[in-house]
């Protein structure tokens, strides 16, 4: 039997269109969000430009000379506080921006081992329901810790109807019925709204990976 790797990657990502006032943009909601962001180097910060006649940009970036040019925020021209990520106005002359109306700013999780992860399905320990909303789905250890390699599935409470589709899902990878599939399949990748379609109606609100 093939070694078959089930592939997962958290939910992270949202765009604003700024209209005035302060730079702030408020993130972490559940409908964009699995994990709670809790500093601005977890993300990456992008500004797509309105129109070309803004130059109230730092000298850390190219000058914006074209509708639609795309800037990325560098870490020391943003910051985060409780859910907020705020972006340096051009008062900071090097790594400030300051935004105009229109302009699109677009907030992404940077992928990094814990927010992505590709498990053996031969090394699957067991699915079982935590409450009746969440049922955590448990791996060997992939580094060969004492711990396990997790992954949490948050979904609605319906009398344990996703956590049986879960729970079968995973009991069939784990037994090599996946004969058709590749080496790795994506179980789960919510950044791109990719779920495997015996899950498709699982109700899955939420996804936490975590990597012994």
């Amino acid at each position: 039997m093939k070694t078959q790797f089930l592939y997962f990657r958290e939910k992270g990502s949202q765009s604003f269109t700024y209209s005035s006032g302060a730079q702030e943009f408020t993130i972490n909601g559940d409908d964009n969000w699995d994990p709670n962001i809790s500093a601005d180097t977890e993300v990456k910060v992008t500004v797509t430009s309105n129109d070309a006649t803004n130059t109230n940009v730092g000298s850390a970036y190219d000058a914006i000379t074209a509708a639609g040019q795309v800037t990325t925020i560098n870490d020391d021209g943003k910051s985060y506080s409780t859910n907020v990520i705020t972006i340096d106005t051009y008062s900071d002359t090097t790594n400030g921006y300051t935004l105009e109306a229109g302009d699109i700013v677009t907030i992404t999780l940077i992928p990094v081992q814990g927010t992505e992860a590709a498990f053996r399905a031969d090394r699957l320990l067991s699915v079982h329901a935590n409450s009746d909303t969440e049922t955590e789905v448990t791996f060997k250890a992939s580094n060969g810790s004492a711990a396990d390699d997790t992954v949490k599935f948050t979904h609605a409470d319906d009398d344990g109807v996703a956590f049986r589709k879960i729970a079968k899902y995973f009991a069939e990878a784990a037994a090599g019925n996946f004969v058709n599939s590749g080496a790795v399949i994506s179980v789960a990748d919510r950044y791109n709204n990719i779920v495997a379609a015996p899950l498709l109606d699982a109700g899955i609100t939420k996804m936490l990976i975590d990597v012994a």
